[in-house]
């Protein structure tokens, strides 16, 4: 299993993100593995989609449709909120983003220990980016 990171995601669906060729290149290493992802994951990606990159309608639905496919396995997160902002203060004084912190409380929870993402500070404990 391996986890797919909301930045991974965004590089491998919009063309013209910088990351995108290389996301490209890891998605043909890993497509065959099963993929997981969140609830929180979905809400992540889509509202930096529209909000910050502003692509199209078409696009968001696109994304949308592609995530909820039953290509990536869907975790339900909410019941691991309590524990995440728990391992959020732990890592203090070093901030990580909650969602990061949710991320990895997933990854511990289900015993994942490979991510794609493009944020270096995923890079602790015992999970390991693919590249």
């Amino acid at each position: 299993m391996i986890f797919a990171d909301a930045n991974f995601l965004i590089a491998l669906f919009v063309k013209d993100h910088k990351f995108n060729k290389r996301a490209l290149k890891i998605w043909d290493k890993i497509n065959h593995e099963n993929i997981i992802i969140s609830n929180s994951i979905i809400l992540e990606v889509m509202t930096v989609l529209n909000i910050k990159l502003k692509v199209s309608k078409e696009l968001l639905e696109k994304i949308y449709n592609r995530l909820n496919s039953g290509k990536f396995g869907i975790v339900e997160d909410i019941n691991l909120y309590n524990n995440t902002m728990e391992r959020m203060v732990n890592y203090l004084p070093k901030r990580l983003p909650f969602f990061d912190c949710l991320y990895i409380e997933i990854m511990k929870e289900l015993g994942i220990n490979k991510i794609v993402t493009f944020d270096e500070h995923f890079n602790i404990e015992d999970i390991k980016i693919i590249d």
